[in-house]
């Protein structure tokens, strides 16, 4: 099916401001390269530095708070850790965003650590918006996309996890819908 296995990643932020903000959790699910299934995990806060320039918006939609935080590791001790896990040679897969592996690099780059994977990402979205496209499900004229990642899930009757919008529960949801995708398209 891949020629590597896919990493399903996804973080949380202060914001979206790559300059000012960020990563304040990152997460992780290794998918088998022909069977798609789940063969490792990884999810860690990361204290921030700035904490005083979160996005109040961003924050909303996240809910994670200093409390949480305050006891949170490094964000070098969780980028160890993260590629201890994983390694490098997989294929990252965030899903409809660049700013998972954008900040991500920012990151390595701050840390003066070398960015060791893949300049190839395999971006779920895509996939998604081709198979709404294909099926005429794109009906929504006011949003450009025409579906959310619990648009596409609900489509596929996948129950959406009450933790939606941490980074681990995310990367599950994003996984599942990757198989069904996959499914959908061998047929």
């Amino acid at each position: 099916m891949f020629h590597k296995d896919i990493l399903i990643i996804d973080v949380e932020a202060t914001g979206l401001d790559y300059q000012n903000n960020e990563l304040i959790q990152l997460a992780g699910v290794l998918l088998d390269k022909k069977t798609l299934k789940e063969k490792k995990h990884f999810e860690s806060y990361i204290k921030p530095l700035k904490w005083r320039n979160r996005d109040p918006e961003a924050m909303a939609v996240n809910k994670i708070e200093w409390k949480v935080l305050a006891k949170a590791p490094s964000i070098k001790t969780v980028i160890q850790k993260f590629e201890k896990t994983f390694g490098t040679n997989v294929i990252l897969a965030p899903y409809g965003t660049i700013m998972d592996t954008a900040m991500l690099r920012i990151a390595y780059k701050k840390l003066g650590k070398k960015y060791k994977y893949d300049y190839h990402v395999f971006d779920v979205w895509p996939l998604c918006f081709t198979y709404m496209a294909k099926k005429k499900l794109l009906v929504n004229k006011k949003r450009f996309s025409g579906f959310s990642l619990n648009d596409i899930a609900n489509h596929f009757k996948i129950k959406i996890p009450s933790n939606r919008h941490t980074a681990l529960a995310d990367c599950r949801l994003e996984a599942e819908v990757l198989r069904k995708l996959v499914r959908a398209f061998k047929v």
